[in-house]
């Protein structure tokens, strides 16, 4: 694995800040979809992007817990 700098870690804070933020209005977007009856297509989508940012969330909090040694 590369070494991370100090620009890198807070990078990742950053992203890992806006994945969340991402991550639930995905959320609520997929509860509003369920309230208007929208086709489960739709729902199955919106579950499997919300599955991919909750992966990517703990890949980038498992870099960080890496970086300080937790």
């Amino acid at each position: 694995m590369e070494k991370l700098t100090r620009a890198g870690i807070a990078g990742l804070e950053l992203t890992r800040e806006e994945v969340i933020d991402l991550y639930a209005s995905v959320d609520a977007l997929a509860r509003k979809a369920q309230c208007r009856e929208v086709n489960g297509d739709i729902l199955d989508a919106l579950e499997k992007i919300s599955n991919d940012l909750k992966i990517l969330d703990d890949n980038i909090s498992e870099l960080l817990n890496d970086f300080y040694g937790d």
